[in-house]
């Protein structure tokens, strides 16, 4: 026996090892995605009037098991139900996409279909789809993609099923759709909606003529447009029924639905039925909240708010009720009609010393989104009694869809110190104080978003005494000790042509403090708004309105991110018709005020007895644009921010706006150390502020002082600043910080001669025609500026830009450019006049590596230079890339000790080896490659005049010959010195150059310094485009 069950058991195990292999087998070799997604593909093409398309598709079991399953990754379906047929080619637009998934599985029964030819599907799932159902304008859906069957074919596949049926019955049992979007887009109803984090649950056998099924249905967010209008958002929904479908009829019964609606909870009952002939959905549905007691919706408050206390007796009948009847298809859409009441309510909590003694509640509306009927929103009342309380409302909305009117009656009386004393407030929460209102209004929409506020009619007022609300959970409190808001319309006046006032109003309040938590504080004193109307001329146009404002001092706080402080400010603001289009208001606005102290994530703002007076326009394209222009005043302004770190101040100072620009008339602005005199434009201020647009700028600068150390600095640590905002890694400084913060001071990086790549910040585009006393670069002083300097697209231009520097004058035109700091690009064409040859060097260190030879020179020289080079990290000229031609012109100069020329004394036995006078030189050099090439130029000195030429290397190696024309020795001689100034070498030889007259090769260096402008405006050009 045991060795008949050890027998039955391998065999068993032999079995189940066999059919898994053959499984394997099948899956990774016969059926594998390579050659199962074109075959699926070609099949779902064939059968459907649409473009299917899937990344891959794989066979599944054992992921499955016991089931087969088949995975499908990265599909989407494309409808042609829109294409033309007689064209051959597919043109699809984006209204054309139906779905796309991210995953979709099926998994099948394949024992139902070997033994009885039934397909099964156990369950479909759909992964993250994005599913787009579109109507065109002519009520067709993009969804039909089912093909039509020609009666030939039919007659074939019956003759061919009558023979044998491949597939007896489909049944698909379960549908899962999850983290899905869903978008329906009527075009024929101009209807809109997007359902977001869509998901969709069905079970019970989808496939059956006349089937029960269990829906689940839900939307994490809806959003839905009616002919451009958005009607509703944030609107979280879910439905549960059960389905009951025949579909010979097209009938869809819901059986025990539960609609929820945000926190609200449904039951929905009826039928809807399909009508294929005339493309028409029958829709009549049922919806209502069964409400036993009213103390149900007294559960629907928050607990944070209201306590939910089981001890409360209530009265009352509450109704919530509504119907969506009607045919939804082209031009047609079912009509919502809803009503909710509560009728003689009461509410005493048990232990509570007061009650709620009446609650009435009548409320009702329709909703056509045909507009055959008028939609409209009633409030027929609300009427709240108790100890010290009476609320009494009622209004209505009319023209709801079109051009809202509202129309409302309010009666208040309330000391709200009483609610608590009704209702089972969480513990912490403290009210008091009384609001007595009486208010009347008759207010069109359209009047409000146009800014007609003239014609809004609304009259009565409303006080609030001695109000306060905390709560210690929160850790909120407000309060006030008076707010009064009065109105008055329609007033008799026999004094103007119609005989009665348009609005007219007062909105006060005595002290008002808000505290929450450590986010927020404020704090206003005694303000008010008085609002005055002018009688109407003409009906059509916009109705002028007049406000007079008084706001004492606000301080605003907003965690360590924000503070406002405001002084004691009054402002006339005025309403009228354009005077081009009488239908667009314009607005014009007087401000006064002390004091303005603003600071914001280390920016800071101080204005002292500023002044604005300013008019705006709704642009005629964009009217949520708004063209404003005046003049903005004050007496003093001071600002820092984190972007450019220095102090900046403007005293007495006038602004002129206008649309898109502002204008400077001699603006005062001191930077730390420096001042400038701006006259001039600047362009599109808002867009770079808010947009991080283009900042653009034409301005006259005149300045006595420019310290471009401080402000390169200041711009260097504020462009590392903007990337630590940009990641969100900027430290904010304290007040105390930032008073500290004062680049003034930082002699460091003014005394340190390599100088860091300044990089000029993008999105500028400034121009300046400058006239500026003195600047400060580094260890230089520039006086007597004059020129044009533009800065655009990270580069700086200087056009003929004129100074003096150390006793010289200077001429140069020059283009720097830098991306990054690891390295810059210059060229430039510089003239130089009479300068000192100490201080030539000093101007231009790399001077010094090029022709060392100059050290050994004292006097005033001449010199002009084209060239251009890459600069390295601490500005200093990259040799290699230095291309450049320049000659030095020299009178009465002296020939000091140097490193070369004190050796060459000793040797030609000068009468004066410390100090020998040079009556001339001229010295034309060319550098390329990293080779200086000195071109032969004549020498007297002592008693030899000389002809010198040769060549130095970058790695300061040369190779230099002398002919002595006249010396003592009665006969010429050359000398060749080269090598290195640790190893110099002589060697006597013929002479080279035997004419007293050297030929100049000046010629040569002009035109190289024509070259290297035309090349720097090039360049320019090119990178402004």
């Amino acid at each position: 026996m045991w060795r008949l069950l050890k027998y039955f058991f391998i065999s068993l195990l032999v079995l189940v090892l066999f059919v898994c292999v053959s499984i394997g087998i099948v899956l990774n070799f016969i059926f594998t995605p390579e050659k199962l997604t074109p075959i699926v593909e070609k099949s779902a093409n064939e059968y459907l009037n649409a473009e299917v398309h899937f990344d891959a598709i794989e066979l599944t079991f054992f992921s499955t098991f016991p089931e087969f399953g088949l995975e499908m990754r990265n599909g989407s379906v494309v409808t042609k139900a829109f294409q033309d047929s007689l064209k051959q080619e597919n043109v699809y637009a984006a209204t054309d996409s139906l779905m796309s998934f991210k995953r979709c599985r099926l998994i099948v029964n394949p024992m139902a279909y070997l033994s009885r030819k039934e397909v099964i599907v156990k369950e479909l799932r759909l992964e993250e789809p994005q599913i787009y159902a579109y109507i065109d304008t002519n009520g067709v859906p993009g969804w039909n993609v089912m093909r039509e069957i020609s009666v030939s074919d039919t007659t074939v596949v019956e003759t061919d099923t009558i023979q044998n049926k491949l597939i007896e019955k489909i049944n698909v049992r379960n549908i899962c759709i999850e983290g899905g979007k869903f978008v329906f887009d009527d075009r024929a109803n101009e209807l809109y909606a997007r359902l977001e984090g869509f998901g969709l649950k069905i079970d019970g056998n989808f496939m059956e003529r006349k089937a029960d099924l269990q829906l689940d249905v839900k939307a994490k967010n809806i959003l839905f447009w009616q002919e451009g209008n958005l009607l509703v958002k944030r609107l979280r929904f879910g439905l549960q029924t059960g389905m009951r479908l025949d579909r010979d009829s097209l009938l869809y019964v819901l059986d025990k639905a539960v609609m929820r609606v945000n926190r609200m909870k449904f039951g929905v009952e009826g039928r809807l039925q399909a009508d294929t002939l005339n493309r028409l959905l029958d829709v009549d549905l049922a919806f209502g909240i069964k409400v036993p007691s009213l103390k149900t919706l007294l559960d629907l408050v928050p607990e944070t708010v209201l306590k939910h206390d089981e001890n409360v007796t209530v009265a009352g009948e509450v109704l919530c009720r509504g119907t969506l009847k009607g045919k939804y298809g082209k031009d047609r859409v079912p009509v919502l009609d809803a009503r909710f009441k509560i009728n003689e309510g009461s509410v005493k909590y048990a232990g509570m010393p007061y009650s709620l003694d009446k609650l009435d509640v009548d409320l009702e509306g329709m909703i056509d989104l045909q507009k055959d009927q008028p939609s409209f929103v009633k409030l027929n009342r609300f009427c709240v009694q108790g100890t010290d309380v009476d609320v009494d409302l009622n209004g209505r909305v009319d023209q709801l869809l079109s051009n809202p009117l509202i129309t409302a009656n309010v009666k208040a009386d309330v000391d709200f110190s009483i609610l608590p004393k009704i209702f089972p407030i969480q513990e912490g929460v403290t009210l008091t104080g009384s609001l007595n209102a009486g208010l009347k209004g008759k207010v069109l929409l359209a009047d409000i978003k146009n800014k007609n506020y003239g014609k809004l009619d609304i009259r009565g007022g409303c006080q609030l005494k001695n109000v306060l609300l905390a709560s210690e959970k929160d850790s909120l409190s407000l309060r006030s000790k008076s707010v009064i808001l009065g109105f008055g319309t329609n007033m008799e006046d026999k004094t103007i042509l119609q005989e009665k006032n348009l609005l007219n109003g007062i909105f006060g309040f005595d002290s008002v403090d808000i505290q929450w938590k450590n986010a927020l504080t404020f704090h206003m004193d005694t303000s008010y708004v008085k609002v005055k109307t002018s009688p109407l001329r003409d009906t059509t146009a916009v109705a002028s309105m007049s406000a007079d404002i008084r706001f004492g001092w606000i301080d605003l706080s907003m965690g360590d991110s924000l503070r406002f402080r405001m002084g004691n400010s009054t402002a006339n603001f005025a309403l009228s018709p354009s005077p081009e289009d009488k239908k667009l208001p314009l607005v014009k606005a007087k401000v006064n005020m002390d004091s303005l102290r603003v600071r914001a994530r280390g920016n800071r703002l101080r204005l002292a007895n500023a002044g604005f007076d300013l008019s705006g326009i709704p642009d005629r394209k964009n009217k949520r644009q708004w063209l404003a222009s005046g003049v903005i005043g004050f007496k003093d302004m001071r600002v820092y921010t984190p972007l450019f770190p220095l102090r900046m101040r403007m005293p007495g100072t006038k602004i002129t706006l206008s649309p898109g620009h502002i204008k400077l008339n001699g603006a005062k602005l001191k930077m730390g150390r420096s001042d400038l005199l701006l006259t001039g434009e600047v362009y599109n201020l808002a867009g770079a502020f808010l947009r991080q647009e283009d900042l653009k700028a034409n301005l006259k600068v005149r300045s006595n002082m420019i310290n471009c150390n401080q402000l390169m600095k200041a711009m260097e640590v504020g462009a590392a600043n903007r990337m630590n905002m940009k990641w969100g890694t900027e430290e904010e400084l304290s007040e105390d910080e930032l008073s500290d913060v004062d680049l003034a001071t930082d002699s460091t990086y003014v005394a340190d001669s390599t100088m860091p790549v300044f990089v000029v910040p993008p999105g500028v585009d400034f121009t300046f025609e400058t006239n500026i006393k003195k600047v400060l670069y580094g260890k230089l002083e520039l006086d007597s500026i004059h020129g044009k300097v533009v800065m655009q697209n990270q580069c700086i231009e200087l056009s003929d830009l004129s100074m003096r520097s150390m006793a010289a004058d200077v001429r140069t035109t020059m283009l720097y450019k830098a991306s990054g700091k690891e390295k810059a690009y210059t060229g430039f064409d510089l003239r130089m006049d009479d300068i000192d040859v100490g201080a030539l060097i000093n101007f231009m260190p790399s001077l010094d590596s090029i022709v060392p030879m100059l050290r050994s020179f004292d006097g005033l020289v001449d010199f002009h230079m084209a060239a251009e080079t890459d600069l390295d990290s601490t500005m200093m000229v990259d040799l290699p890339t230095l291309r450049a031609v320049a000659y030095i012109d020299g009178k009465d100069l002296v020939l000091m000790d140097g490193e070369t020329f004190s050796e060459i004394s000793k040797m030609l036995m000068f009468k004066n080896k410390e100090r020998n006078l040079i009556d001339s030189v001229a010295v034309d050099f060319r550098i390329k490659d990293g080779m200086i090439e000195v071109f032969p130029f004549l020498v007297e000195v002592d008693r030899y005049k000389v002809a010198v030429g040769g060549e130095h290397k970058i790695d300061m190696t040369f190779d230099y010959h002398i002919s002595v024309l006249k010396s003592p020795v009665p006969f010429k001689l050359g000398v060749d010195i080269y090598g290195s100034l640790e190893k110099m070498k002589f060697k006597i030889t013929k002479a080279k150059y035997k004419d007293l007259f050297i030929p100049s090769k000046r010629a040569k260096v002009d035109s190289a310094q024509i070259n290297v402008r035309n090349q720097i405006r090039q360049m320019l050009q090119s990178a402004r485009k």
